[in-house]
Order: C-alpha cells, then sequence, then structure tokens
C-alpha cells in the first residue's frame, strides 16, 4: 500500500478530488485513467475499486516519476463538498466548553465523561 493522502483542491476548473504524494498534489482522474473519479465522493462510492488503482498510482508517482501541483501551491478544499451528514462527537463540545470557561474565567460544567455517562453522538444534515 503506498503512502498519500486524499484531498480535494480547486484547480482552474473547479474543484477535483486528488492525492498528496511526496508534496505534490495529482489528480485522481488522471492519475488513474478514470474521468469517473473526478470528486471525492465519486472516489468514495467506490472505494473497493479505486484503492488498488491509487495505491498503484500513487506508488509509480513516488521520486517525481509523475508531476502535479506543489502542495503549497493548491487550494485544498474541504475533503467532501456537501456532504449529505455530518457525524459530530459531544466530547468535542465538552472540551471546547471547558476552553471557553477558562477563557472567561469561570468555573466549567461537569464533563459527562466524569459523571460515569455515554459518550454521545448527533448528525448536523445538510439542507437538501
Amino acid at each position: 500500500m503506498a503512502n498519500y493522502k486524499l484531498v480535494t483542491y480547486r484547480p482552474v476548473k473547479g474543484p477535483r478530488s486528488g492525492v498528496v504524494v511526496e508534496e505534490e498534489v495529482l489528480d485522481v482522474a488522471r492519475l488513474t485513467g478514470r474521468s469517473s473519479y473526478a470528486t471525492m465522493l465519486d472516489v468514495l462510492n467506490d472505494w473497493e475499486g479505486v484503492q488498488a488503482l491509487l495505491d498503484k498510482a500513487a506508488a509509480t508517482a513516488k521520486g517525481g516519476k509523475i508531476k502535479g501541483i506543489p502542495l503549497g501551491q493548491a487550494k485544498l478544499l474541504a475533503p467532501v463538498l456537501y456532504p449529505s451528514a455530518i457525524f459530530c462527537a459531544g466530547a468535542n463540545y465538552a472540551d471546547h466548553m471547558r476552553e471557553m470557561a477558562a477563557i472567561q474565567k469561570i468555573d466549567p460544567e461537569p464533563d459527562s465523561r466524569s459523571m460515569g455517562l455515554k459518550p454521545w453522538h448527533f448528525i448536523k444534515t445538510s439542507r437538501s
């Protein structure tokens, strides 16, 4: 398995799925030869099919054999544009509440974990 990171980036023609290999962003559709992998959702929806292609292509790209956009010059976007839902962990909000209490110099509310309560999660859905 090759070492790479999945990203969504914005070239001149609009958002595209990409992989970062050795500090360069490479277009997934071009790298794999599959135009159907233009967006990150396309890639994730066919992860079983694309994973081996990406492993092979990323291994080939190592050592500068395939040129991309230098990572420092690429405009990175949210990995998945317009997700249908976002899964949230309540523990993250408890941490934020403690930080805010410290800034305001007030006592934080009790942490649900310290009270023996089970972790809680929630979903934020999209507008659609």
